[in-house]
């Protein structure tokens, strides 16, 4: 059955988004232009008050960040453990996105949630970067509480492939 109209959520087309970033890949200045247009193109798409990038190393038991809007309170060169927890089975070892809704979520999964709180972060997207059956990092959004649904996984999806190149270099 197909929603009615007014039942259906309607966000910006982020197909003008998604055509930048492609085109951000041909730049010299990489991944440094890919990651900072994957960041606007989510930004128009999505919404986001903090974004980062992480890169998974299974074989160093760690997830270094490689990317962030908010240096101050997630530095760039940051790295988190690899543990045995929830998130980390299905994000890192499933591959499949995670949405947390509400502060509770957030507390559940992040160490440094108190920091996330204390900028308006209250609900997470993070969505998987998978190449050959594996995944290589995650796309991380953090917006206001109950920000981001199942809808927004489509187009997380096709700005985390985009990411790709930045992950592998």
């Amino acid at each position: 059955m197909i929603d009615p109209p007014d039942m259906i959520r309607l966000g910006p087309d982020p197909r003008p988004w998604i055509e930048q970033v492609a085109e951000v890949h041909a730049r010299r200045e990489q991944p440094a232009e890919l990651l900072a247009a994957l960041s606007v193109g989510l930004q128009h798409a999505l919404g986001h008050i903090l974004f980062t990038v992480l890169v998974f190393d299974n074989a160093a038991g760690q997830m270094r960040r490689i990317f962030s809007t908010r240096p101050d309170i997630n530095p760039v060169g940051g790295s988190k453990p690899i543990t045995d927890s929830p998130w980390m089975r299905q994000v890192l070892i499933g591959g499949r996105p995670y949405i947390g809704r509400s502060r509770q979520d957030l507390e559940e999964v992040f160490f440094d949630h108190e920091q996330l709180w204390a900028i308006g972060c209250e609900s997470v997207l993070n969505m998987p970067v998978l190449w050959a059956g594996a995944v290589l990092g995650s796309l991380n959004l953090l917006h206001r509480a109950a920000w981001y649904d199942e809808q927004d996984i489509p187009t997380a999806r096709v700005f985390a492939q985009l990411a790709l190149p930045a992950l592998r270099t």
